[in-house]
Parts: structure tokens; sequence; C-alpha cells
């Protein structure tokens, strides 16, 4: 072969070696690309050298960045996680194989993942780089929980068992107790794993029972034993069942001591026994066992219509009229006793009447044994239990149903819920749906109409309701006006909203109840079986969520539940709690002179700030609105637009006010005393709702001016138009006595509420507040100026001065002077401030003129008759102003 032959062979050599490395890379990286685990490796320097798709996946979801190969592994990890990766690595680069296991919370990657580190050698053994593979093992962690869950679930029913209860392994080993029966012995269960059978003497007979089992083809099986306890002797009744195939075996003993006396006693008095039941109530029987004959008294004959010739005295009278369903099963539970293996007799079962129908009877009998302990008599009775069977029946069916309506209550409801959850688990494609419905109003209807009618309405609804369902649903009153349906086995979501749909328009049609017609509507919630929930609690929390959002939308209506509304429910109730921690800690305790300075940095606090209110004829500070602040240690200030309505709907905002109004004083009558050359401050209280109709607002007023030593007059209480709206006539005596004490009066936000020109002439207020709405439009396109000129000409007409609130430039104050507005406040002169700033702006004592007017003098003060505003301190503001 010449030179060239060989070049070529060469040659072609090497184009099929490099054509199959070729294909097994190709085959390897499609195997990476296909399996389900996330596959990388790196270079010694860390950088990726190969990556599927998985792992970008996971990446992107974990981390928001996408990774290619030949970027620096660890360089695109957050910092807090590179050491433990860069540990990972180096210990693989030295040549060691071995996983680790990672925990994530991030929606879109395994919540457990095993990480499989295995470093990549060179034909010389030496370490190029690591391969790296991630398996998600979220199954395997919940069933292995699932399975600890058992066995302690196990372990504690066997405990609760007023019984010996132990296990063994058919090698005749203990695999454990429960803590019954080593109390009883004295001993640490623990001290039993392990053993062998017999290690405890003081059972010999339980033993031999033991072992005998374990060597038959029994599945289960019962013996009497006796056992010494506390060296006294015990009667116990073994209860013997198999399991794993026979490899392990249970064993319960019950205490039968006291029984046995019974019996060896009712044993000695047998005879005696059966005189005095003779006449008894109950059917008495006496059997024969050696001529198989059997004596039915006469009671026992009455019971089922017949006399006394009608029946024999064979065993066949007996058993030819119990129900063909039970007579095999009290037939065996004879011979079980006969036989020795149970030790009294006694058997719930029907027996056939005359007329043809089946009466519940409750057979007991004893056998009398002879030296031998055969069987050779057995007398019994025969009771009629008709009337507690029925009786039993009804308890059932009440448990189980609500009384009024009829429907299933709420431990049946849960009962087929948790059915339906069960049946998702074994079909996947299986959907199933919750509604739960409250009727809106039915309070009105309580009240207006009384109870009677209401539950007439309630069972009205009921029938309707059922209408509207197919034979297989379920339908549920849980307490009050509260209705659940569970709809099994539907298509999608829109199965569920056409049933609420039905729902809503059969509750169009009025109820005529008591002679009149009744109007109610319902809001339903709607939760499917597909959210991811395994607990019936959780799909009817997430149905009752719905339906309280479907509430605050304006009722008569439907909402589908989304985890939005659980997280909404879920920070409502956080917030809550956080607002009680916050005053349970005594944060808004008042108390008399002395309070301690708040700062933004003292945790979780309820804080003051102060926006002045100026004079708009002299440009001077004539006061502040003070606001409330919540300094929560996590979130920082907290709006008033989010935690005052909830303050308002758990009535906390009545503390809240209370101790508000005692700061106000108590700043208020600092600055009085560091500032007696200026024209007197005066502060004035927001009262929320709550607050204005408290029977002990009046009292904390009074306290609060008397504490601080004020002058009444120096104190304004500002109330919304709302406040006083609800109950105009009690709204004007609580404003007249709180004016007898010379406060002074503000309504807040004029314009905005009722608005009633009616009334307004009929309340003691000394100023009105311009809403900031109005004001914003001075300027505008808008109809602002003239509602602003038209409300402080109103104001005026009144006797009332007038503030205005949400001024931010020179335009709207030189327009609201020109108005002959008195006083206005806003972003133009300041903002909300700390009172150590408030402090500092009084202290520099700044003037605002107006620039088309020449601004008057500053007035002298009359203590008499105050002629600037209060300083309104809103505790529901929710403006910046």
């Amino acid at each position: 072969m010449s030179t060239s032959d060989v070049s070529d062979y060469d040659q072609v050599m090497r184009t099929q070696a490099e054509s199959e490395l070729r294909r097994q890379v190709s085959n390897l990286l499609a195997l990476i690309e296909n399996t389900q685990d996330a596959v990388w490796s790196i270079d010694p320097h860390y950088s990726i050298t190969t990556l599927n798709l998985v792992f970008q996946q996971q990446f992107v979801a974990a981390y928001g960045r996408d990774i290619q190969v030949g970027m620096n592994h660890l360089d695109c990890l957050p910092p807090s996680e590179r050491d433990r990766w860069q540990t990972y690595y180096d210990q693989a680069l030295k040549g060691d194989r071995f996983t680790a296991e990672f925990h994530s919370d991030v929606t879109g990657i395994p919540a457990h993942s095993e990480v499989a580190f295995n470093p990549i050698l060179t034909p010389s053994c030496r370490v190029e780089g690591v391969a790296v593979f991630s398996r998600n093992i979220s199954d395997r962690k919940r069933a292995d929980q699932a399975l600890l869950d058992a066995k302690d679930q196990l372990q504690a029913v066997l405990d609760a068992v007023p019984g010996c209860v132990s296990w063994f392994s058919s090698d005749l080993t203990y695999l454990g107790i429960n803590r019954y029966l080593a109390a009883t012995f004295q001993l640490n269960a623990d001290s039993f794993i392990g053993e062998k059978l017999g290690f405890m003497a003081s059972s010999p007979g339980f033993a031999e029972f033991v072992k005998r089992f374990f060597q038959s083809s029994l599945q289960e099986s019962n013996v009497e034993i006796v056992a010494t306890v506390n060296h006294q002797p015990r009667h116990y009744l073994i209860v013997a069942q198999k399991y794993q195939q026979g490899e392990a075996a249970v064993f319960v003993g019950l205490d039968i001591t006291e029984r046995k006396r019974v019996e060896e006693a009712l044993l000695e008095s047998q005879e005696r026994y059966a005189l005095a039941v003779r006449g008894a109530n109950d059917g008495l029987w006496d059997w024969n066992l050696k001529t198989s004959s059997i004596y039915f008294s006469p009671r026992w004959k009455t019971m089922l219509g017949y006399q006394e010739p009608d029946i024999g005295n064979r065993p066949d009278e007996w058993f030819s009229r119990v129900h063909p369903e039970e007579v095999d099963w009290l037939k065996a539970q004879l011979a079980a006793h006969l036989e020795g293996r149970s030790p009294s007799f006694e058997v719930e079962h029907r027996m056939r009447h005359r007329d043809g129908s089946y009466r519940w009877m409750l057979s007991r009998g004893l056998a009398v044994r002879d030296g031998q302990q055969v069987a050779y008599r057995m007398a019994g009775s025969q009771t009629d239990i008709t009337e507690r069977k029925r009786a039993e029946e009804q308890l059932l069916h009440d448990a189980l149903h609500d009384s009024l309506t009829g429907l299933f209550n709420r431990a049946l409801f849960m009962d087929r819920l948790s059915h339906a959850i069960e049946q998702t688990k074994r079909q996947g494609h299986y959907l199933f749906a919750v509604l739960f419905l409250d009727l809106d109003s039915f309070k009105v209807v309580n009240d207006s109409l009384g109870h009677i009618i209401g539950d007439e309405l309630l069972v009205a609804i009921a029938r309707r309701l059922e209408s509207c369902l197919r034979p297989g649903d379920t339908l549920a009153r849980l307490g009050g006006d509260e209705f659940t349906i569970l709809l099994e086995n539907i298509q999608d979501l829109s199965a569920a909203t056409r049933v609420a749909d039905t729902i809503h328009q059969q509750l169009q049609q009025p109820f005529t109840l008591g002679g009149q017609d009744v109007f109610t509507t319902v809001s339903i919630g709607i939760a499917l079986s597909d959210t991811g929930c395994d607990r019936p609690d959780e799909l009817l929390r997430n149905a009752d969520t719905a339906m309280y959002r479907a509430k605050s939308l304006g009722r008569a209506r439907h909402e589908i539940f989304n985890v939005e509304m659980y997280d909404r429910v879920v920070a409502r109730l956080k917030l809550e709690t956080d607002l009680r921690l916050t005053i349970a800690a005594g944060q808004t305790t008042p108390t008399l002179l002395s309070y301690p300075s708040k700062t933004p940095d003292d945790g979780q606090d309820f804080q003051m700030r102060y926006q002045p209110i100026v004079s708009l004829s002299t440009g001077y500070i004539m006061g502040f609105e003070a606001l409330v602040r919540w300094q929560h240690p996590k979130r920082g200030l907290v709006s008033p637009a989010e935690f005052i309505p909830v303050a308002e709907e758990t009535g906390l905002i009545t503390q809240i006010g209370h101790w508000t109004l005692r700061e106000a004083c108590r700043q208020l009558k600092i600055w009085q005393d560091q500032f007696p050359q200026v024209h007197p401050l005066a502060m004035s209280v927001n009262l929320s709702s709550r607050q204005f109709s408290s029977n002990d607002l009046l009292g904390q007023v009074k306290q609060a001016i008397a504490d601080f030593q004020l002058t009444p007059h120096t104190l304004k209480l500002e109330i919304t138009e709302s406040a006083v709206m609800e109950d105009a006539q009690v709204a004007t005596a609580i404003l007249r006595q709180l004016k007898d004490l010379h406060t002074q009066l503000l309504i807040d936000d004029f314009g905005t509420g009722y608005s009633s020109l009616s009334y307004l002439h009929q309340f003691p207020i000394d100023t009105v507040k311009i809403d900031q709405s109005f004001v914003r439009c001075i300027g505008t396109e808008n109809d602002g100026e003239a509602i602003v000129r038209a409300i402080v000409g109103l104001a005026h007409n009144l006797g009332m001065t007038v503030i205005a609130e949400g001024i931010e430039d020179a335009r709207q104050m030189d327009c609201l002077c020109h108005f002959q507005a008195e006083y206005g406040q806003g972003y133009f002169f300041a903002k909300p401030l700390t009172a150590e700033d408030a402090t500092a702006i009084l202290a520099a004592n700044p003037c605002w003129k107006p620039r088309h007017f020449v601004p008057a003098p500053i007035p002298t003060p009359d203590t008499s008759q105050p002629s600037h505003p209060m300083i309104s301190y809103p505790i529901a503001d929710t403006d910046a102003s």
C-alpha cells in the first residue's frame, strides 16, 4: 500500500470517527433536552458549558434572568446564593460526587429539588468540569410527610384505645404497643420494641395464643386469658387480626375482670333470675340445646302479633321470622357464643310481624355450661326497640339536617364536600363548584316584619333554590341566612355561573308571606375545585370570600373566587390585627399633661402631623390642622385611607379618637404657652361617626379641657355632614351639648355629603370647611369658582366663617380672598409637619400676603368671642393637604 493510500485511509477513518462523535453528541444533547430534570455543566472557572431548556426556564423563574452557554453561573446568581453554589462546585471539582437538597417558594420552579454534582473526568482522571442534574422531588417530600403524619395519627388512635394494644411480626417480635398497655404493666413503650414474645412472664397465656395464631391460617381470632397485673390476676379478652399478608398481627386486650365476676354471679343465680324476669315486659325464651326445643313466653309471641297456640317450640319459629338479610348474621352470633368465642349473645335485628311489617328487636342471651364448658342450655330475652330505632333515625336525621328548612346542615354538607374532593383525587378531570349564598338585607325583614316572617322567608327561599338544582346537587343551610350549594361533575365554570344566574332570576319574583309581598336578593360566591384546595373548609372559605366580594361590589350578584380575593382578606385581617396590637400595647391610652414625644422611628405607633391654617386677610398662621398617622414597624407610615376604614368598621376608632382628642389638646397647650404673643391658637378634633354617637363623648371633651387647662373656645370639634345627617334630631341635641361647653363646631368637607340646607341652619355650627375638590377647580373651565363663591356666601348669610382646604397656588389664594373667605390651608403654605417642624414655623412667623389686597392688621385677641378658625384634626383625613 502506497503512502497516498495510507493517507486516504486515515482521512476516511477520521471522517467516520468525527461523524460518529457528532452522532453521539447529538444523541446526548437530545437526551438532555428531553429529560424533565434541569441539566447543566460548568468548567473549572464556573462558566456554563452545557444546559438544557428546563434549566433555563427554572433559572428565569427563580431569578428573572436568561442564562446561556458561556456565562459565569456564579455571576448570574444573587450575591446571597453565590457562596453556597461555589462551595458545592469546588467540592465537585475536587472529584467528589454528592447530592444536595434545595427548597424554594418561587412559583414556576420545584418546591423541593435534589441536585446531583458529578465531576467530569478526562481519560487521565483529571477533573475538567462539573455536570449538575436537578430533579424535582416535591411529590416524594409530600409523600414522606404524609407517611409520617399517618404513622403519628395511627399511634395517636391506638393510644386512645382503652385497652392493651400490641403488634408483632411473624417472627414473634414486638413491633410496638400503645400507651394503655405500657401504663398497665408500668413499662416504657420503647422497652417493648424489638423484644421477643414471652419476655413478660406475667402473661404466659397471651404468649401461647400469639404463637398459635401465627401458626394457624386464621386471619382473625379471639381468646380469654388471665394475666397478672400488680400481683393480682386480671381477665382479658384478646382480639387478634393479621395484616401484611399474615407477616404481622395486632392484638387488642380488653379487661373483662368485672364482667367475668358478673357472669359468675349470673351463673350462680340463673334459676332465680329466670323466675324474676318471667313477669317482665320483655319476651323471654329458653332454649334446650340437647332437645333443640325453645320455650317462647306469651309476651315474646304477642310482640309479633300472635297468640299462645300460634307459635310452636321449634328454633325455626324464631329464625324463619328474622329478616332475610340478617338471619345468617344472627345465627353466626349465636354460634360464636355457644362455642365460647364470645362472652354473651346480644344482637339487634328485624322480625316480621303478623301484619307483614318488620319490627326492630334486641335479642340477648347467655349460655349455661357444664363442667367442661359445653353449653347445654341458653336463655334470653327479646325487647321491641322499634320506637328507639325510629328515634335514633330521627336524631341522625336532625343531626345532619337543618330543622327549619329541612335542608342538609353544615356537617352533612362538609361530608359531601369531602367526598367530592376525594373524587377529584381519583379522577383528575373531575370538576365541581361550591356556591356560598347570603341574603341581602335579611336583617331588615326580621326587624320590620318579625322573626316568624323571616323564618317563613328562609323556608320559601330553600324551596326555590331546590328548583334551580339538578337531582344530584347538594343544597345546605349553614345557619342564619347563609346557604351553600355543591355542584358536582360539571364541565366548566359556566355551569356554575348558569346556576347563579338562575337563582338571581328566581329570586326576582316576590314571596307572599303574611299577606304581603316580600322581595329579596342574594349575593353569591363561587369557588371551583381546580383552585388547588384539598380541604373542605378551605373551599368553603374561598366561596365565602368571593361572596363578600360580591357584597362589596353592590350585592345581588355573583363573583368567582381568585387568589387576589384571598390575599385582600388576609391583608385586611393582618392590618386589623396590627391595629389591635398597637392599641393593646397602650400607645393610645390617654394620660394627663405629660406625653412622650413621638417620632417616626418609635416603631409601631400613632403619630400626629400638623398643617398650618392661614388667615387669608393677614397672611399669618392662625392655627394648624392635625392629621393622624400610623407608624408601622415594617410598612412605615400607613395612610389613613387604609387603616381608618378598618378602625371605623371594628369600632377601634373610638379608642383612637379618644387618644387624638387628648394629644391635640396637649400640643395646643404647649404652643399656647410657648407663643403667647401670637393670636391664641386653637385646635379642633374631627369626630368619627362612632365617636360622635358615643355616650362618653361629652365627658371626654370636658376631661380634656380640664386636664390641659384650655380655654374652651380654643377647642373646635369637626364633624362630617354624613355623621350629623344619619339622625339629624339626635345630632342637633349632641351639637348643642358640645356648644354649651363653649367649644367651636365645624362642618367638614361641605358640599360632598348630604348638603341638607334645611338642617344646616338649625345646627349650632361656627365654621364651614370647603372641600379641596372645589378649590382645585378655581381657574379651570369647571364651575368651581361659582360653587366656592356660593358656599362662602351661604356660610356668611348663616353667620358662619369659612376655611378653604387644598390651596396649592397663589391664584387660588387670591380668588378666595376676593370671595372673602376667611381662612385657607394647603401645600401652598406648608405640608403636614411634625410637632418640631410646626414649632419652628411658628417661631419664624411667616406671612403670605395676597397680591391684590392690602392685608388687614393682625386683630387683637378677644377671648370672649373667637374670630378665627380652630385647627381641625380629622381622624379620617385621607388627603395630602
